[in-house]
């Protein structure tokens, strides 16, 4: 991996496109709004040296950004993320735009490598290119958003890659992972994994522990030394979803539309626990994972396989809002196939549920951080408090899907908060 940090006054890797993300962010207003990240994994407190090109040494002064914890209100000029968009041809959850927000930086898996942009004015900070390069022509590949470490110090990416081969090694497919230093974008290891013929799709990383990597892509989930970046185990027809404990857990295929969940052993992929006639797994914490089981959705315990949690019918979606608390929601054409029910991550109690016989609308969710719920009913951007699902802002000005102090996500645009 190639990395280009973006110093004061120089111009270093693509200063064009800096310069375009400068243009995206013209009218911000640094003196008052602010911008910084987080993950779903949570907030970092770890700043990141560095300026982007051409960048004057008195800018480089920026005043500090207020914080909002949770923001409920957002205004300003936005910023552009245009290499965070996917390719026209994305489907299912390539469609989610691929960047991560942490610590005031957006981490956004391009096609030639990470690249870390400042939210509030919209330059680069670094850029990290790929040992192999991206595709040319068509649409470009799907890609996902990468994974901040828990302490901010790390951030993950995963790419599908095509090597050229030379002479008599024919053309290969490789996933490429690359481990980056948030603070300066270098490389802190890496790996390259063999996939066959079999074409790549959005490769993702799932989780990284001290012992272990894991990647999931095409239903094959892969397990490497973050040390080294070998591989250590692979399983087919296994898509992963979670890491917690030593334990990943998700769903391995058993036939056409059929399944099961598994825990397994991240060091050695030994079973752990299984769940029979389980599909559409699904991370909805740090230690619970969501499925179908005939006409309901379970939450599970995805280091013991213990059944914490059902819900009566299919299509609910749930998100952990890295603090306590759990959110499932579903969103369809009637009335009857809306709700939202919010409980403890630890003790899976349920705190409140909509509509519950309220006679309220139940918002559309696009995101759920730090106890604020975020959606839109109607064309009205609203957010409700997560502890409570009373209404907290009725005007919200945006409906993020990734949120932090500063602002939040909208499509490939950060939106700075203002309250």
């Amino acid at each position: 991996m190639i990395t280009k940090t973006l110093a004061a006054g120089g111009e270093m890797g693509r200063a064009g496109r800096t310069k375009r993300w400068a243009t995206a962010a013209v009218g911000l207003a640094l003196a008052s709004t602010a911008l910084a990240a987080c993950g779903d994994g949570g907030s970092s407190d770890a700043k990141a040296p560095g300026k982007s090109a051409g960048q004057s040494p008195a800018a480089s002064a920026k005043p500090s950004r207020p914080a909002f914890d949770p923001p409920v209100r957002f205004e300003g000029s936005a910023v552009e993320l245009p290499d965070a968009k996917q390719p026209s041809t994305a489907s299912g959850d390539a469609t989610r735009p691929a960047v991560t927000l942490a610590d005031g930086i957006a981490y956004v898996t391009a096609e030639e490598g990470l690249e870390a942009i400042d939210t509030q004015t919209g330059d680069l900070r670094w850029e990290s290119t790929t040992k192999h390069p991206a595709a040319k022509g068509g649409f470009g590949s799907d890609r996902a958003a990468p994974l901040v470490s828990a302490d901010g110090k790390t951030v993950y990416a995963a790419w599908g890659r095509n090597v050229k081969g030379e002479g008599t090694t024919p053309d290969r497919d490789a996933i490429e992972v690359e481990a980056v230093e948030t603070a300066t974008g270098k490389t802190a290891w890496s790996a390259e994994v063999a996939v066959g013929a079999s074409s790549v799709t959005a490769p993702r990383i799932i989780g990284v522990d001290a012992t272990t990597a894991l990647v999931a892509a095409a239903g094959t989930t892969y397990a490497v030394y973050p040390s080294t970046g070998a591989l250590r185990w692979k399983k087919a027809q296994f898509s992963a979803v979670t890491l917690a404990d030593g334990v990943v857990a998700g769903g391995e295929s058993t036939g056409y539309g059929e399944g099961r969940l598994l825990g397994l052993a991240a060091v050695t992929g030994e079973q752990r626990w299984t769940l029979a006639e389980a599909k559409e797994p699904a991370a909805a914490a740090s230690r619970l994972l969501s499925a179908t089981v005939a006409d309901k959705t379970l939450v599970v315990d995805a280091v013991t396989g213990e059944q914490r949690a059902a819900l009566v019918g299919k299509g609910w979606r749930c998100r952990h809002d890295a603090q306590s608390l759990v959110l499932c929601s579903r969103y369809g054409y009637g009335e009857a196939e809306r709700g939202i029910t919010v409980f403890d991550a630890a003790s899976v109690q349920q705190r409140w549920t909509l509509p519950g016989g309220s006679g309220r609308k139940v918002p559309k969710v696009s995101g759920f951080w730090h106890g604020a719920v975020y959606g839109e009913v109607g064309d009205e951007s609203i957010v409700l408090d997560g502890a409570t699902g009373q209404d907290r802002q009725t005007s919200a000005g945006a409906a993020p899907y990734e949120i932090d102090r500063y602002g939040g996500l909208v499509g490939t645009k950060f939106h700075p908060a203002a309250g």
